[in-house]
């Protein structure tokens, strides 16, 4: 867990984000237990005060639990939650603001499936998955920044000019393949070195930060995906409200 310090922004802030990253990609899990709070001031050294803040902020929200002479333990993973909105009102909402923006094709291959992968989509760690990288644009400007990984079943069907040419969606709909329901979960996050450059922001700047989980219409998960941008960008293609 190596603290890059990011200018601006709170050091407790960038602790605890990084923490909560460590949970959401399933590189801390539920019932681990976090170094000492003198293991973490000499990792990222910084003062005692400042890891109290930031470990007493994620106990606050209930990713954490501190138990009395046995240490902090991780008390829960993020979870994500039913998709608020009429499943085809979501599709439809979405298939009209992607038109709206391009899509780049940054990265395609099948990887090795890591940890937090492999947990939303039921598989074993290191089963071969599809990664495909993009970043949407508008004209020359960044709108968002998104890593999909499919099934190796369902991945297999594409091959990456495919990205750049339709939606997922509607790669999806070409295949036979309907989403019986789709699990979201919104967040903030800070923009690292390369993530900044690819969106044009300066480091650190909050992004909104999603997590999607596309089930069939038997109830099996084949896709997760991560979608991050800056906010003002994001919300005018990237909705979960009706």
């Amino acid at each position: 867990m190596d603290l890059n310090r990011q200018p601006g922004v709170a050091l407790h802030h960038q602790i605890s984000t990084l923490i909560e990253d460590m949970v959401a990609s399933g590189r801390l899990r539920d019932g681990d237990q976090l170094p000492t709070e003198e293991e973490l001031r000499a990792q990222y050294g910084v003062s005692r005060v400042t890891v109290r803040r930031a470990l007493q902020s994620l106990e606050e929200r209930g990713l954490l639990k501190r138990q009395r002479g046995r240490g902090t333990y991780v008390s829960a993973p993020l979870r994500s939650a039913p998709l608020p909105m009429p499943m085809e009102s979501f599709l439809a909402t979405m298939a009209e603001r992607r038109s709206r923006s391009k899509p780049s094709v940054k990265e395609f291959g099948f990887v090795p499936a890591p940890a937090d992968v492999a947990t939303a989509l039921r598989l074993e760690e290191g089963t071969p998955v599809l990664q495909v990288v993009r970043l949407r644009s508008t004209g020359r400007l960044p709108i968002l920044h998104s890593i999909v990984h499919l099934s190796e079943d369902v991945g297999r069907r594409f091959v990456r000019a495919d990205f750049s040419r339709l939606s997922l969606t509607e790669l999806l709909q070409g295949q036979g393949i309907r989403y019986g329901r789709i699990e979201m979960l919104t967040r903030a996050t800070l923009a690292d070195a390369p993530l900044a450059a690819l969106l044009g922001v300066p480091m650190a700047s909050a992004l909104v930060d999603v997590l999607r989980i596309g089930h069939d219409e038997t109830d099996r998960p084949f896709e997760f995906q991560r979608l991050r941008g800056p906010s003002d960008r994001f919300h005018s293609h990237v909705t979960i409200r009706g």
